[in-house]
């Protein structure tokens, strides 16, 4: 297994634009188990409410959310090859990203969600979420797919963060 760095990748980084790998049970098992460790220690140090693992360097299809935060999710803070429906209306709330530190936006996103995953063990579950517990999975997908919340910001927007974003770029701070 790489040396994984438990520090949070920043825009710039190309890690965060590569499409991520699906992961394989149980093949995979011991590699997913230190990984969850190093990123749950990484949250945790960030303090944010979820982290997906290319914000730690690994391009594989699995995320975490902080544990007891968000009722909705039933417990569950691991989730490994997420598969998801967003439906409802769309909700804009102000959004950030440990990965773009300091810049926080409005940004509309669908409200609800249907997500089906398999958790640290390989079993599999879904869920169907609302509100924040929505936008923290869907917001954690699009890094599984190379894309960051700005990028789904109005092209007016990203023109007046483009010298913020361009610093971020050039000098990305880590936790």
């Amino acid at each position: 297994m790489q040396n994984l760095l438990n520090k949070v990748r920043i825009i710039g980084d190309p890690v965060l634009r590569r499409k991520s790998r699906p992961l394989v049970f149980p093949d995979d098992m011991p590699y997913i188990v230190s990984l969850v460790g190093t990123m749950e220690k990484t949250l945790e140090a960030a303090e944010g409410l979820g982290l997906a693992a290319p914000q730690v360097g690994e391009s594989v299809r699995l995320f975490i959310a902080i544990p007891d935060y968000l009722d909705e999710l039933n417990g569950h803070v691991v989730f490994i090859n997420p598969e998801i429906h967003p439906y409802g209306d769309m909700e804009k709330r102000e959004e950030g990203c440990l990965s773009v530190p300091g810049i926080y936006e409005m940004l509309s996103r669908s409200s609800r969600v249907n997500i089906k995953a398999a958790d640290i063990r390989g079993n599999i579950f879904s869920l169907d979420v609302g509100g924040l517990a929505a936008r923290l999975i869907l917001h954690e997908v699009d890094h599984l797919d190379g894309i960051l919340f700005v990028d789904k910001l109005s092209p007016i927007k990203r023109k007046l963060l483009k010298g913020r974003l361009r610093k971020l770029r050039e000098g990305g701070r880590v936790y």
